[in-house]
């Protein structure tokens, strides 16, 4: 064999080990990098829950104020309406 045929089958030979040891490397980042992000999916779900439960009182709270809102407005337009049956005299009694 010639020295460049010796030296091309060497480097083929260190190539091909650092191509299998970079193949072993790159399949562990892969194999953590799914635990990791099956970590950080359940995270999100976790977050997820928790802000729908803490939604919940802000939203019915919500829904009072838009109650009492709404009833203050009929009170009031009610109140209006009765002052004005006194004014023009049309109320009951007298």
């Amino acid at each position: 064999m010639e020295l460049s045929q010796s030296v091309l089958l060497a480097v083929v030979i260190v190539l091909t080990i650092f191509l299998v040891v970079l193949g072993f490397q790159v399949f562990y980042v892969l194999r953590d990098l799914r635990k990791t992000l099956g970590r950080l999916n359940r995270l999100f779900d976790d977050a997820d829950s928790l802000v729908s439960e803490v939604k919940k009182p802000i939203e019915k709270a919500g829904t009072i104020l838009s109650g009492l809102t709404t009833g203050a407005t009929i009170a009031h337009l009610l109140n209006r309406g009765d002052k004005k049956g006194d004014k023009d005299g049309k109320r009951e009694g007298k």
